[in-house]
């Protein structure tokens, strides 16, 4: 594997872990009992909520089109190299 695929690589899992932050973080802020139980509290999820109820906007500014960007021209490279 090149340099080139394993950085676009990187950078296409950061896209969609910001893009995954950016969904949760609005279903969560649109509706707050979505991802709750109702008689047990944990307290990691209660955490993650918050940081994606905190943090949606941003994520999903910066996340969606990166995570798009990247992934059209990780597929624009390899067809040009599947052509040769």
């Amino acid at each position: 594997m090149r340099k080139e695929h394993k950085s676009s690589t990187v950078l296409i899992f950061i896209g969609l872990l910001l893009t995954v932050v950016f969904v949760v973080g609005r279903i969560s802020s649109q509706n707050p009992d979505t991802f709750r139980t109702r008689y047990m509290v944990d307290v990691t999820l209660e955490s993650f909520l918050r940081f994606c109820t905190e943090w949606w906007i941003p994520a999903g500014v910066i996340g969606i089109p990166m995570f798009l960007i990247t992934l059209v021209v990780s597929l624009w490279r390899e067809s040009k190299e599947n052509r040769k």
